[in-house]
């Protein structure tokens, strides 16, 4: 974890600076760029500034992030992949995928070439640890640790080391087709947030970490719509995502960290 990043964290998930976040997020166009004017300057006192009740030390912090967050934007988005690009490593390591079919044959049919990379490498590193491995769950994890039940609000897209009490589980977001995203994009945050908020309140019953992986990949869809793939960038400061891979950090990185969640948690 950078610094940048550890410095937001240990604010905590629950910490009211993140409603500021998510009300800067709520702005478009030109009522953003005026809040964060007025954010720069110590003695602004708008009736939003007023309504808030921002101090001038959150002023500080909220400027600060903004700055962190547009340079992991920037950062993020030149990570992403084309099509050809996820398909040409999949070949390259001979990883096999599926076709994402749809029922009108104008609609692309894209590939579920992501999908396909992290089960592989999930895969390599369960067998390296001999630990389970769910990489096709077709129902909800379930985790009943010291007497406290927890159920996913929807099925998750991998597992370990099962679907019951796992210690990783991750969610897919790969967008291929060759129209500008839409409100799909916005849904992917909402649903990350929700399974994150929730493995959150039960880590606090518990006393057990799980860690939430989130991959996302696909540069035309993703490139059309920043604002959401922002909105991942403050879920992973937050905490609610505990590593978010983004385009060529899947094949550059997922595997290192995957192995060093699943090493610590056998030695534990």
């Amino acid at each position: 974890m950078t610094d940048q990043l550890h410095r937001w964290r240990i604010l905590g998930w629950e910490n009211p600076f993140w409603e500021y976040v998510r009300y800067f997020c709520s702005l478009r166009g030109r009522n953003q760029k005026q809040f964060r004017e007025e954010l720069q300057d110590n003695f602004a006192s708008s009736e939003i500034m007023s309504v808030l009740g921002i101090s001038s030390t959150v002023k500080s912090e909220m400027l600060d992030y903004l700055k962190y967050r547009d340079a992991k934007l920037a950062n993020v988005m030149v990570n992403l992949r084309t099509e050809s690009d996820s398909l040409s490593f999949c070949k390259a390591k001979q990883i096999k995928w599926k076709i994402t079919k749809t029922k009108s044959e104008d609609h692309h049919q894209s590939s579920g070439s992501v999908v396909a990379t992290v089960s592989h490498i999930a895969n390599e590193v369960c067998i390296k640890f001999g630990i389970g491995l769910e990489a096709n769950p077709q129902k909800r994890c379930v985790w009943n640790l010291k007497n406290y039940l927890h159920v996913s609000s929807r099925n998750l897209d991998g597992a370990i080391s099962g679907l019951e009490n796992p210690f990783v589980v991750w969610e897919i977001k790969e967008y291929w087709g060759k129209t500008k995203g839409g409100s799909k994009m916005s849904d992917a945050v909402y649903e990350c947030q929700l399974v994150g908020k929730e493995i959150r309140g039960y880590e606090k019953l518990v006393g057990e970490k799980i860690h939430h992986l989130v991959f996302l990949d696909g540069k035309e869809q993703w490139s059309a719509r920043k604002s959401d793939m922002a909105r991942f960038i403050d879920l992973e400061s937050q905490g609610l995502i505990d590593h978010l891979f983004v385009g060529h950090e899947i094949e550059d990185i997922a595997s290192v960290v995957l192995e060093k969640i699943v090493g610590v948690e056998r030695r534990n």
